[in-house]
């Protein structure tokens, strides 16, 4: 269903993070994470940061999608998450960790993913890691949201709603 090397989301698709958002909001002063953004401080995305790797060593996967990235040779992530969130994930599930050719998240992406420039930056790195792996095959755009699904046809891409594939079942 995924490919050979599909470009999967992180939070909502591989696991869900169970971030505070409402709390973190609050404390931070934005109506949206993706807020933070317009300030010049690092510290804010230090502490978003820390909230979902927190939450990224207690989350459990969606089984039916690393059942699918177990048929998969090999895989990348674009994540509007900490790819610190990411790492500490894939601690604790080395089979996952064994198979992933990049990690984009919000450090890389240096701007919101809901924007499609700074989309189509990330899934084009992902891309290009995992391009040996997939040959001259489709690329397979994995999302829970429906920006990104839209972003990734628009880019060429298959895209597979996480819904289609058992999560939130």
């Amino acid at each position: 269903m995924f490919g050979p090397a599909p470009i999967v989301d992180f939070d909502g698709t591989i696991a869900a993070l169970a971030v505070d958002w409402a709390g973190l909001r609050a404390s931070l002063g934005v109506a949206r994470i993706d807020d933070l953004w317009s300030r010049s401080s690092t510290n804010d995305w230090d502490v978003v940061a820390e909230a979902e790797a927190d939450a990224a060593r207690r989350a459990a996967p969606y089984t039916a999608v690393v059942d699918e990235l177990m048929r998969s040779d090999t895989f990348a992530v674009l994540t509007s998450n900490s790819e610190r969130a990411v790492t500490e994930f894939l601690r604790d599930h080395p089979v996952l960790a064994d198979r992933i050719a990049i990690v984009v998240g919000r450090e890389s992406l240096r701007g919101p993913k809901t924007t499609f420039t700074v989309f189509a930056d990330g899934f084009h790195r992902c891309a290009d890691a995992t391009a040996s792996a997939r040959g001259t095959g489709p690329i397979v755009y994995v999302g829970d949201q429906t920006y990104e699904l839209d972003f990734a046809r628009r880019l060429g891409a298959s895209a597979l709603a996480a819904s289609k594939v058992g999560v939130g079942d």
